[in-house]
C-alpha cells in the first residue's frame, strides 16, 4: 500500500513539475481556439448570417476537442513511459537492497559463529584446573 501511494505521489510530482517547467501546450491550444472561435462570430447580432456561424463554431469546437484529446493522449504516453522507467529503477533498487540484506545477514551469522566459541571458553572458565 505504501509503495502504491509513493508511486502515485511521485507521478503527481512529475506531472506538476513538467507542467510548471514547460509552457503548457494545452493552454496554447485553448488560446488559439478562443481566438478562432470569436473570429467566426459575426460582429452584430442583426447579421444576415446569424445562424451560419453557429455551425462553424460547432465544427471548430469539435476540431479543437479532437486536438486536445490527442495532445492529452501524447502527454499521458510520455508520463507512462517515465513511470515505467521509475518502476524499473525502483525494482533495481529493491533487488540491490535484497542483496545488501543477504550480505549483512551472512556477516552477522559469521560474527555470531566467531563469537560463539570464544564465549563458550570464557563461560567454562577457559582453563581447566588440574
Amino acid at each position: 500500500m505504501k509503495k502504491i501511494l509513493f508511486f502515485a505521489l511521485i507521478s503527481i510530482v512529475f506531472f506538476c513539475g513538467f507542467s510548471a517547467l514547460a509552457t503548457d501546450p494545452l493552454e496554447e491550444l485553448l488560446e488559439e481556439f478562443e481566438k478562432q472561435y470569436t473570429e467566426i462570430k459575426p460582429p452584430s447580432q442583426y447579421s444576415s448570417v446569424n445562424s451560419d456561424y453557429k455551425l462553424g463554431q460547432t465544427a471548430l469546437g469539435t476540431l479543437y476537442t479532437t486536438k486536445a484529446i490527442g495532445l492529452l493522449y501524447r502527454q499521458n504516453q510520455e508520463i507512462l513511459e517515465k513511470y515505467d522507467e521509475m518502476l524499473r529503477r525502483y525494482d533495481k533498487i529493491i533487488e540491490q537492497n535484497r542483496e545488501i540484506i543477504k550480505i549483512l545477514s551472512q556477516m552477522a551469522k559469521n560474527q555470531k559463529e566467531l563469537a560463539s566459541p570464544h564465549n563458550s571458553e570464557s563461560s567454562s572458565g577457559g582453563w581447566s584446573d588440574q
